[in-house]
């Protein structure tokens, strides 16, 4: 036979976890009850934290409309061989495949177009990267050339990375990197 005695704190064990558990929504309730008349809201959901987040970023450089734009005045002024017209969108502080500065850059496009009778520049494929700071565009290119000597025609194809800038509110060429292949 067993005897069942009354264990005389069991029924003192759940007082005092209730009135803990009462306690601490209490005091919940007085930690919140001070957000709750403001009329910004504690906790955000998702949505709204992550598109607060976005507001705060610095805005983008350029639209890729922008990006586009340079570059049909970028292909009208290579095709026209408007060596200022074309040296004018690049920066200062320009690279040409990692070496040459503004200066040999102005050499290099001044013996091109002086050897050309005609260029016909294309780009296709770009894909455009744009940042707060810069922008950055890839693609491939394709150079149809008419020597002036002879009327040789040359077809030079390859593939270029552009990085641009924004200098006085215009975009400008930082850096151009290119490989190409002299087309038979």
């Amino acid at each position: 036979m067993i005897i069942k005695t009354k264990n005389p704190l069991e029924g003192r064990g759940r007082k005092i976890g209730m009135k803990a558990i009462v306690f601490f929504l209490w005091i919940l309730i007085l930690w919140l009850f001070p957000l709750s008349l403001h009329d910004s809201v504690p906790f955000l959901s998702v949505l709204e934290a992550g598109s607060a987040a976005v507001r705060s970023l610095p805005p983008l450089m350029a639209t890729e409309q922008e990006v586009r734009g340079f570059f049909d005045r970028y292909i009208e002024r290579y095709n026209k061989m408007d060596l200022d017209g074309f040296l004018w969108l690049f920066s200062s502080e320009a690279k040409q495949n990692q070496k040459d500065g503004l200066p040999e850059i102005r050499m290099i496009y001044k013996d091109f177009f002086n050897r050309s009778e005609s260029l016909q520049l294309s780009i296709e494929d770009m894909k455009i990267d744009i940042y707060q700071n810069a922008a950055e565009v890839k693609a491939r290119y394709s150079i149809n050339q008419v020597l002036k000597k002879e009327g040789e025609k040359k077809v030079l194809k390859g593939a270029g990375r552009w990085v641009l800038i924004k200098k006085d509110g215009m975009l400008k060429i930082l850096s151009i990197d290119y490989k190409h292949k002299k087309i038979p």
